[in-house]
């Protein structure tokens, strides 16, 4: 026994020790793990999912605004609705704190009477409106006290009353900070009235052209020198907001397999026979299907096709045939007849255009001509109506809605079945028709939809192929590709504020890749909702700017046409005082045109295109004098001014209507750049990427 206990206090010191150990790992992982900062800077983690102004938008805000939401529309298993309410909350979220910052900042507030005032008053708030009005039931304000009362011993209503009231809150700063943002917009009468003139004022002047086209590119060489100096004395045109980033990538889209398709069906037909028997048609379909169908009656002509082909009575099950949300069984459920049939018919119109009643004599010689078998052919010959013309005249199922109006709906009721009928007036034209079909029963259907989906088998195999690709993908994308049969696709400039990928849904697992990685470097299998994917950087731009090894591209065309300008200046400059005088100087390649009644308030020069430029340096001449060279975006022109009109002077009043409009153009420009110019001056940094919305 004492050898025993000489061991455990031999022991006892490591054992102290490992305990020590033990609780400063315990204690460390729960800093860690609470601590944002240290996250971010040891990990690259955390949950900030933007910054702005120096403030943190966490993804737990996020979080509680998203699930409210989607309580209050209701769970949504489409994608792309899922993926719309997720940009709609950050749109809403974003636009909360940039508000709250300014109206923090004045002082702006909303007192606990003006709440209740927006849901109790002779003047509620539109949104109260609209909440407390549902259906027939119209906004009352006793209801509504009632209501409030009520949720003083309702915890649950409470609650939805308060984040009402919270949501009514922020809606009514922004109402009161756009209000003193319009107020602040102000365009005197006398500086209103001056726009107009200058914007109405008209330019008339002679013009020497030169195009850099004229000019050959092996004259201009460029250099990287060249390249780089451009781009310093141009950089601010290449300044990014935010991480920009292009992609080339292999998409390998989760499709269902022949096997998968030939399983829906089978299930579907396993349904058949209950489905035949079932008392509650539509309650059977609702519990199998995959998707909710319309149970209410339609017209032959809104029936699918496989359904107008197939129905011969009550209790009919039709199918499994295809549609385009999967396979579907259709159980005709009732069958009544409609007061207001529909036609299957072609025709021939001869159009009113301006003298109707030579239009009615053509039609009328027409038909008197026309034999059955001539129809098709005749339709493509004459008819006037460009939607049918060269389809043989065919119209299909035509009903009361029809586009011909009620007169020509009406007449086909007197329509033989199977022969020419006519003439018939509408107020597009005259018709001579051919009825083939008559159909007087809507039916209501009772609908199952199994939707034709991968399997998890076929998923694995699927996942298995975008694996290998990402292996070989190392070595060569393209060689990748190719051996499964697919291209390497390029995308357009990526941004974490748009996280969106074409044709591909749920594309933030790639969004997150890309924007921690640099370019160049390949990725491994991306998931998205709907495709594997395997990608490649081609660039990565950071902030401030773009390097000018990234704009190469765009930047050389530029450069080139810069170097021309200066080539062309070099030949005329100091070369005559006129405009002759300069193209004969330079020779070839130089004209002389003339631009008349050019209006300074436009966007384009007649023979020149977009050259605000010349527009801008045209109005500054005096008459007949000759401009310096203009270095404009398509080619280097000098002007000779010939004659500038201005308009009349206004009355006091119509310059303060046009003072009015402005000033209203100006007040809704600051409310609706407020978003964005406040992103810009703050400096938004946008990590949705990190996180799965």
């Amino acid at each position: 026994m004492a050898g025993v206990i000489q061991k455990i206090r031999d022991k006892a010191g490591l054992a102290v020790l490992l305990i020590g150990i033990s609780l400063l790992v315990f204690i460390l992982t729960d800093l860690l793990q609470s601590n944002a900062f240290i996250q971010e800077l040891l990990w690259g983690r955390s949950d900030v999912v933007a910054r702005i102004g120096g403030e943190e938008i966490r993804y737990s805000e996020y979080s509680r605004m998203y699930e409210r939401a989607r309580r209050n529309q209701g769970a949504a298993d489409d994608p792309f609705l899922e993926e719309q309410l997720h940009n709609a909350v950050w749109q809403q979220l974003l636009s909360d704190h940039l508000y709250q910052k300014e109206t923090s900042l004045i002082g702006l507030s909303v007192s606990s009477a003006e709440v209740y005032e927006m849901f109790v008053s002779d003047n509620p708030h539109p949104l109260v409106l609209q909440a407390f009005s549902q259906g027939e039931e119209k906004y009352e304000k006793e209801r509504v006290k009632k209501i409030l009362s009520q949720a003083e011993s309702n915890p649950q209503l409470a609650q939805q009353i308060r984040e009402f009231e919270d949501y009514l809150v922020q809606v009514r700063l922004r109402e009161k900070y756009d209000a003193l943002l319009k107020a602040a917009a102000y365009v005197p009468a006398p500086i209103a009235a001056y726009q107009n003139s200058l914007d109405n004022t008209t330019l008339s002047f002679a013009y020497l052209s030169i195009s850099y086209s004229a000019v050959a590119d092996s004259l201009v060489p460029l250099s990287e020198k060249d390249i780089k100096r451009y781009y310093e004395q141009h950089k601010e045109e290449y300044r990014l907001k935010e991480p920009e980033r292009t992609l080339r990538y292999v998409v390998i889209y989760k499709e269902p397999s022949a096997e998968d398709s030939a399983a829906t069906y089978e299930r579907l037909l396993a349904l058949k026979e209950g489905f035949a028997k079932a008392e509650e048609d539509s309650a059977f379909a609702a519990a199998s299907s995959d998707k909710s169908v319309d149970f209410s009656f339609k017209r032959w002509s809104d029936l699918p096709a496989s359904i107008r082909d197939s129905v011969r009575a009550v209790g009919q099950v039709i199918g499994p045939y295809m549609s385009e949300e999967g396979y579907v069984l259709a159980k005709v459920d009732t069958i009544v007849k409609d007061s207001q049939p529909v036609y299957r018919l072609r025709h021939i119109m001869i159009g009113k255009g301006l003298d109707s009643a030579a239009a009615r004599r053509r039609a009328d010689s027409l038909y008197r001509r026309l034999r059955p078998e001539q129809f098709a052919e005749a339709a493509n010959r004459f008819s006037d109506d460009w939607q049918s013309k060269y389809s043989s005249g065919e119209l299909g199922w035509y009903s009361s809605s029809g586009r011909f109006g009620k007169a020509f709906y009406e007449a086909l009721a007197k329509a033989p079945i199977g022969r020419l009928y006519g003439v018939i007036a509408s107020e597009q034209g005259y018709h001579i028709v051919e009825v083939q079909e008559k159909e007087d029963r809507a039916v209501r259907l009772a609908m199952i939809v199994k939707e034709i989906v991968p399997s998890s088998r076929t998923i694995a195999q699927l996942r298995q192929r975008a694996q290998q690709v990402a292996r070989e993908a190392q070595k060569s994308l393209d060689d990748a590709a190719q051996k499964v049969g697919l291209s390497p696709r390029v995308s357009p400039t990526l941004r974490p504020s748009v996280p969106t990928l074409p044709a591909v849904v749920g594309a933030r697992e790639i969004f997150q890749w890309a924007f921690e990685h640099k370019a160049n470097e390949v990725s491994g299998v991306l998931e998205a909702q709907n495709a594997f994917v395997v990608a490649q950087i081609l660039t990565a731009a950071e902030p401030p700017y773009k390097r000018w090894e990234e704009v190469r591209e765009q930047l050389e065309p530029k450069v080139r046409s810069w170097k021309k300008a200066s080539y062309i200046r070099q030949r005329i400059e100091g070369k005559g005082s006129s405009l002759e005088a300069l193209k004969e100087a330079y020779g070839a390649g130089a004209y002389i045109s003339r631009a008349e009644k050019v209006l300074y308030g436009g966007v384009a020069v007649p023979g020149m295109g977009m050259e605000p430029k010349v527009l801008g340096l045209a109005a500054a001449l005096q008459l007949n004098q000759l401009s310096p060279p203009i270095e404009g975006t398509n080619g280097v022109y000098v002007l000779q001014l010939l004659e500038k009109k201005e308009p009349e002077a206004v009355s006091e009043e119509t310059a303060r209507s046009y003072a009015a409009g402005q000033t209203s153009t100006q007040a809704n420009l600051l409310t609706g750049r407020f978003i964005e110019a406040q992103k810009e001056r703050l400096g938004l940094q946008d990590y949705r990427y990190r996180f799965s919305f």
